[in-house]
């Protein structure tokens, strides 16, 4: 799988579908050298079988001029037929010396054995007969006798032999060429359907692996750049594709999130510009408000009209107060950073706090003050803000008789400081940065956690919570130490 895993890639495509067509050029080229091979070796050896046979025939030929000189010597008495017997005797020979060279068995080396055997046979009792100067009548009656009957007889016979084997040779040669042709014929469309088969497997390799994964590459891209950065592009098909689709994807993911910081952060734009129009114009009317109320009150009127007064002041303080966290949370402050412990500053803020515990008859538990506690780098003002919101949060949420428990902790990297109260508990999703719900508590600091979330993010912080209706709120502040 990993061989093939390296070609799974354009480049790879590429080398694959030419070392494809190398691979059918060389079984082509194969077929044609062995076809060419085979013929050649076919053709010489019929030509060896042919000078074979033509050699044996000249022996033949010769052996019967041979045959020839003699009766002319022995009964017309020609002088010159010693001479021209000699000639034919070195003929034969040569004839049968290139047969033995041309043997390549050793049946043809017995059959040219045997016809060399019975020539000299023929030429043992011929040679003979050129010297004598007479013959009487029967010695040229047994001598044309013993030639027929004994010495042709087992020429022939050898002749004969000779060529039966050089037939039966030429025969299987013949069968061996008609299995060849046969053989080629079966063989010749091979390389046809290899191209096919490489010509389709190609074509559905490029469809599958390139333009169906780059089609639906493109399609993509399209649906992104018309405003659906929620589309995701398939991962499929070469190594280049998938890795495009990737990039693509997580660049529709950055792009959805700098859309989402954008509208928000425009949102927050919108805010900060009305926010404090609306503020100055709500402060000067409670402002007003609020002067009346305490200078009627100031005069000692009836009780029932001295507690709707008391009534009126806490309703413009509440609202003085929500306005100023409102103002605080669009515009926070830039923090001045300084050497101090969170257990420190949480003290600080219990203090603060310490008559609205009362008033509610709530109980405050420590956990982890004993430790001694490491200082770190943070902004006074605005970490005491941020608590003192979480603690009032912590307050409002706990019903009358209730407990607080605040527990710290620190390790080597961070300190901890964690609120946990008896509430109803609450929904918050403090990485969104907005009120869920209908949590925002009215006339009060519906606006505490993101304060302080903001806060806490200028501290390279981290504000982690855990919610559950009927249970309570744990509301954890992490900050690191370097």
């Amino acid at each position: 799988m990993k061989i093939f895993r390296r070609f799974h890639n354009i480049q790879g495509a590429l080398l694959l579908h030419e070392l494809s067509f190398v691979l059918l050029i060389l079984v082509t080229a194969t077929a044609a050298v062995g076809w060419a091979y085979a013929w050649q070796k076919s053709s010489a050896e019929s030509l060896r079988l042919s000078a074979m046979n033509s050699h044996g025939q000249n022996v033949r030929g010769e052996l019967y001029r041979q045959l020839k000189e003699v009766f002319d010597a022995a009964f017309l008495r020609d002088k010159y037929a010693a001479d021209e017997y000699a000639h034919y005797l070195e003929r034969i020979n040569g004839y049968l010396a290139d047969l033995n060279q041309l043997a390549v068995n050793q049946q043809e080396t017995q059959a040219i054995e045997r016809v060399s055997q019975a020539y000299q046979d023929f030429y043992q009792q011929t040679r003979q007969l050129l010297g004598l100067k007479s013959l009487n009548a029967q010695q040229r009656k047994l001598l044309d006798k013993q030639l027929e009957q004994q010495t042709f007889s087992r020429l022939e016979t050898a002749f004969s032999r000779f060529d039966s084997l050089l037939k039966t040779e030429q025969q299987a040669l013949t069968e061996r060429r008609q299995r060849w042709l046969s053989q080629m014929t079966m063989l010749i469309p091979i390389p046809v359907l290899i191209a096919i088969g490489l010509l389709l497997l190609s074509r559905r390799y490029v469809q599958t692996n390139l333009l169906k994964p780059l089609a639906r590459v493109m399609h993509g891209a399209r649906r992104i750049s018309n405003g659906d950065l929620a589309h995701q592009i398939p991962h499929m098909g070469l190594d280049e594709l998938v890795r495009l689709a990737g990039a693509i994807n997580q660049m529709a993911a950055e792009l959805a999130s700098n859309r989402d910081k954008l509208v928000e952060a425009e949102k927050q734009a919108a805010m900060a510009e009305l926010v404090p129009l609306v503020a100055h114009n709500i402060r000067n009317p409670l402002a007003a408000i609020r002067a009346a109320a305490q200078v009627t009150l100031d005069e000692q009127p009836e009780p029932a009209v001295s507690d709707a007064l008391k009534d009126i002041i806490i309703c413009v303080d509440r609202l003085e107060n929500w306005v100023t966290s409102l103002l605080s949370y669009l515009h926070p402050s830039q923090p001045h950073f300084s050497h101090q412990s969170l257990r420190q500053l949480t003290d600080d803020v219990i203090a603060l706090m310490q008559i609205q515990f009362d008033d509610k008859h709530i109980r405050l538990e420590k956990s982890g003050w004993q430790i001694s506690a490491s200082e770190v780098s943070l902004d006074n003002h605005l970490m005491e803000q941020a608590v003192f919101n979480l603690l009032q949060n912590a307050v409002e949420a706990s019903p009358p008789g209730a407990v607080i428990e605040c527990v710290y902790q620190q390790d080597a990297k961070q300190v901890e400081l964690m609120i946990c109260d008896e509430g109803a508990g609450m929904r918050f999703d403090p990485l969104t940065e907005q009120v869920t719900g209908g949590e925002t508590k009215r006339l009060s600091y519906g606006l505490g956690i993101p304060f302080a979330l903001k806060v806490i993010k200028q501290h390279h912080g981290q504000l982690r919570y855990d919610a559950e209706r009927g249970r309570g709120t744990r509301v954890i502040i992490s900050l690191p130490r370097q």
